[in-house]
């Protein structure tokens, strides 16, 4: 069920009370609203609107949303029958309710906070030119017009206020989505969805930097890649990519890294992860990754990677850790690839 203007806009019953509060209207203004209305408004309501529009369609702003006479005949029908309503049990939230009304209706078709004031100000004074200095209780009646026309531009400018902060929020909010998206997309490979070189060395470092707990690195590549492109080209070479990087994500721990180093190379960081878990995790990964060929639309092309485990050093840098591990992976690869080595301590 949709909110009321007044449950949107927070005018309960204490707000409402408020409101009226600070402008000093109570109980006995109904009389002169009542007043106002039989003696000024329904008499002159129609020659009040008439004089309004053909002062409004001199500005270029207004003219711009008056697009042609009947939607102008309309809103002369809605401006009579406002100003028929105007300060009638103006203490009732369905007054507050058809007012905050008025006002979003201004919002959604465009008119200015600005042009809107001064088109309230123009307005009130042609309402003002009705009534008769003359009359005894004129000045009783001017009173409560200024405060009646000060409530209902107050509430106008109520639902200004909250579109535009919410206006400004969605903004925000967007601007944040963008840069979030701007983030990722800077730290992202843009084939692999992994993390890239940039980001997994800074992720490395920092958890070198933590010294919290074990930590081991892992040189991953791919064996014969270039084989692959040579024999398949590269549109299949980089679907092999992506394929081993699923592979060995998905064969890790929730908790461990993987970025793409370069080319058909990856590093593994391995959080919590002493040499025996680091050797076992690793393999793990290289047999996921050798299980079965990866098929790619009736081709299946084999693939198999080698692996450098080198376990972080107290101390130790991120270069002096990654040479390890480069050092170990390149063993691996002379050892007739398809296989796990341990770095040198």
């Amino acid at each position: 069920m949709s909110l009321t203007y007044c449950e949107k806009f927070g005018f309960n019953a204490s707000r409402i009370a408020e409101r009226l509060q600070w402008l000093d209207l109570s109980a006995n203004d109904h009389a002169t609203a009542g007043q106002l209305q039989q003696d000024i408004i329904t008499l002159h309501a129609a020659a009040i609107v008439d004089e309004f529009y053909r002062w409004l369609v001199q500005i270029p702003e207004a003219r711009a949303l008056l697009v042609d006479d009947e939607l102008i005949s309309r809103l002369k029908q809605t401006q009579t029958q406002y100003l028929l309503s105007l300060g009638v049990d103006f203490n009732q939230a369905d007054y507050f309710e058809s007012r905050l009304r008025v006002g979003q209706a201004h919002v959604w078709v465009g008119l200015s906070l600005s042009l809107y004031q001064c088109a309230y100000r123009r307005l009130a004074e042609l309402i003002f030119q009705h009534i008769d200095c003359q009359r005894d209780d004129a000045p009783i009646l001017i009173s409560f017009l200024h405060k009646i026309i000060a409530l209902d531009m107050s509430l106008a400018i109520e639902t200004y206020h909250l579109t535009h902060v919410q206006t400004l929020e969605e903004s925000l909010d967007r601007s944040q989505r963008q840069q979030k998206k701007l983030r990722v997309a800077a730290a992202t490979d843009s084939l692999t969805g992994l993390a890239n070189h940039e980001t997994i060395i800074s992720m490395l470092q920092e958890a070198l930097a933590r010294e919290e707990r074990p930590l081991a690195a892992v040189m991953v590549d791919i064996d014969h890649f270039k084989q692959v492109n040579d024999t398949h080209g590269h549109p299949v070479g980089d679907k092999v990519l992506i394929e081993t990087a699923r592979r060995i994500r998905s064969a890790l721990r929730d908790f461990d890294d993987i970025g793409r180093y370069g080319g058909e190379e990856f590093l593994l960081l391995l959080n919590g992860a002493n040499a025996t878990t680091a050797m076992r995790v690793a393999e793990r990964v290289r047999q996921h990754v050798a299980g079965q060929p990866i098929n790619l639309q009736g081709l299946e092309v084999p693939i198999t990677i080698s692996l450098g485990v080198a376990p972080a050093h107290p101390g130790e840098t991120s270069g002096e850790l990654l040479k390890r591990a480069d050092q170990a992976l390149y063993a691996a690869k002379d050892g007739g690839r398809n296989r796990v080595v341990m770095a040198d301590a």
